[in-house]
């Protein structure tokens, strides 16, 4: 499940209350009900707004809330260039 424009607030409350403020890329994957692979590609292609820590990267909870609400599913796909 992805969080829609209709995603409801009670469920974006619950996502606050279970994930910290500071994500790892393995919250993320948990919260995108994806792999942690495919969390990197979306940082990479700038779909998730991401920043390095040494190695990793960290993610802000409310900018992947923000991020993931951006996207419904049977939306068309953007072209690169609409994401920057």
């Amino acid at each position: 499940m992805v969080p829609g424009p209709d995603f409801s607030d009670e469920i974006l409350e619950r996502f606050r209350a279970e994930y910290p403020l500071i994500l790892t890329t393995s919250h993320v994957a948990e919260m995108m009900h994806s792999t942690i692979g495919d969390v990197r590609d979306k940082v990479h292609r700038g779909e998730i707004r991401g920043f390095r820590w040494g190695q990793q990267f960290r993610f802000l909870r409310d900018e992947v809330l923000e991020d993931m609400r951006r996207y419904s599913p049977g939306d068309p796909i953007p072209d690169d260039e609409a994401l920057r």
